[in-house]
């Protein structure tokens, strides 16, 4: 059995910080304003709650960031949803953006890209956040702590206490000298492991047992 991973264009999804403060500008947000998102549909594997109740934990402990929702169904006419962030009181603090085409900028927008699913396969969504040099925190689903390595923050399913530690830590990081280092590492990883030449590169070994890296050089000689 071959395992080849997904691959991203690099071209698309990267560091923009230009757009990124255009976004958040638009949405009324400061430079200095502490920014998380979830990038994903509604859907009851993607554990929202999860991630709404870190928010509330974060906020008794007067750390609670602006939240960007994104996603077919995450709007204001998502009855259950809005009862949700109602309930909890954190009306001011997430903001329902809906289906979106442009989520390389959404990515630059934020500090952070926190995703709280309680099942995954492969979550693209956790590496094209990185492509764009946005740190990830995460649940230990699926292959969520192999495409994030040491770049982010893995934290255990349907526990939001541990979530919103690691919110906590990544935004408190953000802030700080170490900021511009885990952003180029986790743009680095996405590079080194899962860029769509890579993924070309593995099938061609698998179908033809030779690289492009190897014909190249077999070329040349």
């Amino acid at each position: 059995m071959h395992v080849i991973p997904n691959g991203y264009d690099l071209n698309v999804f990267q560091p923009d910080p230009d757009a990124g403060a255009a976004l958040r500008a638009d949405l009324g947000l400061g430079i200095d304003a502490s920014v998380i998102g979830f990038v994903a549909r509604h859907d009851p594997l993607k554990d929202h709650r999860n991630l709404l109740q870190a928010l509330n934990v974060l906020k008794t402990h007067g750390e609670a960031p602006v939240c960007l929702l994104i996603g077919s169904g995450m709007d204001a006419d998502n009855e259950v949803l809005a009862g949700l962030i109602s309930d909890m009181g954190l009306g001011e603090h997430v903001r329902l953006l809906g289906r979106r085409s442009d989520v390389p900028i959404v990515m630059n927008a934020l500090d952070l890209h926190v995703m709280s699913s309680r099942s995954e396969a492969f979550p693209n969504v956790l590496a094209e956040a990185m492509a764009c040099g946005t740190p990830c925190v995460s649940t230990d689903v699926g292959d969520a702590a192999e495409i994030i390595g040491d770049t982010g923050w893995i934290v255990p399913p349907r526990d939001p206490e541990a979530l919103a530690d690691a919110i906590a830590k990544g935004l408190r990081e953000q802030t700080g000298p170490a900021r511009p280092t885990r952003r180029e590492a986790a743009r680095r990883r996405v590079a080194e492991r899962f860029s769509i030449e890579r993924m070309v590169d593995s099938y061609r070994t698998v179908w033809f047992g030779t690289s492009h890296e190897t014909s190249k050089r077999e070329n040349v000689v």
